[in-house]
This record gives C-alpha cells, sequence and structure tokens, in this order.
C-alpha cells in the first residue's frame, strides 16, 4: 500500500473510534466533528512521514487528541478572557493564550479562595450561579455579587500590569 493511502484507510477504520476520543474531550457532536476534519487535513499534509499503517493509526489518535484538547482550551481561552470585555485581543490565538496566562495568573494569585472557585466554575466549568451557590453554600445573589467583585479586581490588576509593561 503507498503511503497515501494509510491517512485514508486508518480514518475509515477508525473514523467512530476517533470521533469518540474527540467526542470525550470537546463535549460535542459538531466540535468532534471539526476536530476529525482538521486531523484529517494535517495528517494529509503530513502523509509522507508515516512508515506504516500502525504508525499511521498513533499519529491520528494523537492528533485527534491533541486538536480536541486545543480546541478546548480555545474555547476555554476566549470565554475566560472575556472576563476583562475592554481587553482587546488582535494578535490571534498566540495572543489570547498569553492574554489567558496573564488573566489566570492574576485569578490564581490575586482573588480571594472564594472568587477565584466562583470564577473557575462558572467561567472555565460553565456552571449556572445557582449550581455554583449550592455547591459553595452560598445564595446565588451573592455568587454574582463574587463574580463582578473579581472581575472587577481582575480587570484593574490587568489594566495595571499592562500599563507598567507599556511604560517600560
Amino acid at each position: 500500500m503507498q503511503k497515501g493511502h494509510h491517512i485514508i484507510s486508518v480514518f475509515t477504520r477508525l473514523r467512530s473510534r476517533l470521533l469518540s476520543v474527540a467526542r470525550d474531550v470537546v463535549g460535542n457532536d459538531d466540535d468532534a466533528d471539526d476536530v476529525l476534519q482538521d486531523a484529517f487535513v494535517k495528517l494529509w499534509l503530513r502523509q509522507d512521514a508515516f512508515v506504516d499503517i500502525r504508525q499511521a493509526e498513533l499519529f491520528s489518535v494523537a492528533t485527534v487528541r491533541n486538536l480536541s484538547i486545543d480546541r478546548v482550551r480555545h474555547r476555554q481561552v476566549r470565554r475566560f478572557v472575556a472576563i476583562e470585555d475592554d481587553v482587546a485581543v488582535d494578535g490571534g490565538d498566540e495572543q489570547y493564550l498569553q492574554t489567558f496566562d496573564e488573566v489566570n495568573s492574576i485569578v490564581q494569585h490575586e482573588l480571594t479562595d472564594v472568587q477565584r472557585a466562583i470564577v473557575e466554575m462558572r467561567e472555565l466549568q460553565g456552571a449556572e450561579y445557582e449550581d455554583i451557590a449550592r455547591e459553595l453554600s452560598m445564595k446565588p445573589a451573592a455568587v454574582r455579587m463574587q463574580l463582578s467583585r473579581a472581575r472587577k479586581r481582575v480587570r484593574e490588576i490587568y489594566r495595571q500590569k499592562n500599563e507598567h509593561h507599556e511604560n517600560e
């Protein structure tokens, strides 16, 4: 079998397994389908690198898993960076990841334990206010207030850090 046919045969044979891997990571069928398409294109472009079907299988599963993780992280980054409505992120994915790292550092080091838990549950996990309140033995209104305070604190510190970097 020619090298280029490895990817086609692997994707055809392993499609349901690859889809399952992607779905387990990304959490829905639409994103999982997108991941499979992206993985196929990526692997197709590298098809000459695979010496046999087994290697193509291993790379296919790893690529689907990695692209799925990237998709989830990207989705979390966009949601998490939304904490700061005024943050202009025009530099593409790399800038988003840098901004995410900066905001995450602020959340981890500058917020109270309660605020950090609320931000992580709401912004990263997508939990509803009522679920967060139940989990933390709080009232939903208190969760909203703490989230608002946390977002304001993150904005203030983020702005201060970036103003400091711009003035250097």
